[in-house]
C-alpha cells in the first residue's frame, strides 16, 4: 500500500474545496446519513454547499486536513476546530460560505435550526463534556474518506495529526458520530461515550453519540 500523506490545507484553493466538498457528499450519501440530510432540510441540493461551507469555515477559523495517497491526492478530509474557537464562531467563518447556504434555507429548517437543533445541541454538548470543556478542546467538526478509499487507515491518519498536539498541550478532543459503524471505529481509537441523544429533522429520527479522547 502508498504511503499516506497528510497535509493541512491553510490556504486552500477553489479547487482544492470543491474536490473536498464533492468527495464528503459521496461519503456521506453512501452512508444514508439521516443527519446531514435532517440539517439541510432532507434538500440533497444542498450537501455540497453545506460541506464546502464547513470546509471553507474549517480553513479560516480551525484546521483543514486532507489525506491521500500523493503530494495533491484528496481521498479524505477533515475539519477541525481547536480550543478558543468553534465552528460558526466568527462573522469571517458564516461569511466563507454559511450565510450563503442559509440563505437556501426554508423558513421551517430556519426554525428548526434556531428553535430545535441548536439549543439542544448545545445543551447536550456541555452535559456530555462538562461546562466549558468545548471551548478548551478540539472538536472535529467532520470527517470523510472517499467510499473508494475506506479501511486503508486515511481517516486514522486524519485523527492523528491533531491528537499529536491535543496530547503535547494535555487537551481532549471529541466528536459525534451519527452512526453505529462510526461509534465503533471511535472507540477502537481510544473514544470513550460521553453520551447519547434523539434528533428529529426532516431526514427521520436519528441518534448522535458524544465521544471523546483525553
Amino acid at each position: 500500500m502508498s504511503e499516506i500523506i497528510v497535509r493541512r490545507l491553510t490556504n486552500p484553493t477553489d479547487d482544492e474545496i470543491e474536490r473536498g466538498s464533492a468527495l464528503l457528499t459521496v461519503a456521506f450519501r453512501s452512508l444514508n446519513d439521516l443527519f446531514v440530510a435532517s440539517i439541510t432540510g432532507n434538500n440533497p441540493d444542498l450537501d455540497p454547499m453545506f460541506h464546502r461551507a464547513h470546509m471553507r469555515a474549517g480553513a479560516v477559523g480551525g484546521e483543514l486536513w486532507v489525506a491521500g495517497f500523493g503530494p495533491t491526492d484528496i481521498a479524505a478530509v477533515a475539519v477541525w476546530f481547536g480550543p478558543g474557537t468553534d465552528f460558526l464562531a466568527t462573522e469571517e467563518q458564516r461569511a466563507a460560505g454559511w450565510n450563503d447556504l442559509q440563505s437556501k434555507f426554508t423558513p421551517e429548517l430556519r426554525k428548526w435550526w434556531s428553535e430545535y437543533f441548536g439549543p439542544r445541541y448545545n445543551q447536550w454538548n456541555e452535559d456530555c463534556l462538562g461546562k466549558g470543556t468545548k471551548t478548551k478542546s478540539w472538536h472535529l467538526d467532520l470527517l470523510g474518506t472517499s467510499p473508494d478509499h475506506q479501511h486503508k487507515g486515511l481517516a486514522a491518519a486524519l485523527i492523528q495529526a491533531i491528537e499529536v498536539k491535543s496530547t503535547a498541550d494535555g487537551e481532549i478532543m471529541f466528536l459525534e458520530a451519527s452512526n453505529d459503524p462510526n461509534v465503533a471505529f471511535y472507540k477502537k481509537r481510544g473514544f470513550v461515550v460521553g453520551g447519547d441523544i434523539s434528533i428529529v429533522g426532516a431526514g427521520g429520527e436519528v441518534t448522535l453519540t458524544c465521544l471523546s479522547k483525553p
